[in-house]
């Protein structure tokens, strides 16, 4: 069975760590499993979410974070196990530029999509869940 996701919440809300069990879950019981970041789900594919690549410090005089290293900190859904376990994963391209992150903030294996890919995928789910939507 092919499911696909949805997701618009940022990392620090409980949405990540939810479809990140069920695409697990999804992924270990046999299942093809896709999702599709936009909105505030941007935030989880990146570099620093991800763990992907060596996160370089920035800081401020405080030595606080700033910059792409600010922000929501490490996402709960641990989409770096998903991709490694065989998940398609892609994202809005516009969302994420309205965002300030730009390809050298994103994870590499993570694809920059449009509306229609989402089309595309949710046509070719044979589920489809949508999380942190208004």
């Amino acid at each position: 069975m092919q499911v696909g996701f949805l997701l618009c919440s940022s990392p620090e809300a409980q949405d990540g760590f939810t479809v990140g069990k069920l695409a697990d879950g999804l992924l270990s019981a046999g299942h093809s499993v896709s999702l599709f970041l936009m909105d505030d789900g941007v935030y989880h594919a990146t570099r620093h979410a991800t763990g992907h690549a060596t996160r370089h410090a920035t800081g401020d005089a405080t030595g606080q974070a700033t910059g792409s290293q600010a922000g929501p900190g490490y996402s709960s859904m641990e989409l770096s196990r998903l991709l490694e376990r065989g998940a398609k994963v892609a994202l809005c391209a516009v969302t994420a530029r309205a965002r300030g992150l730009g390809e050298a903030e994103l994870d590499p294996r993570i694809e920059l999509s449009s509306q229609y890919e989402l089309a595309q995928m949710v046509k070719e789910a044979d589920r489809f869940l949508a999380f942190g939507t208004v």
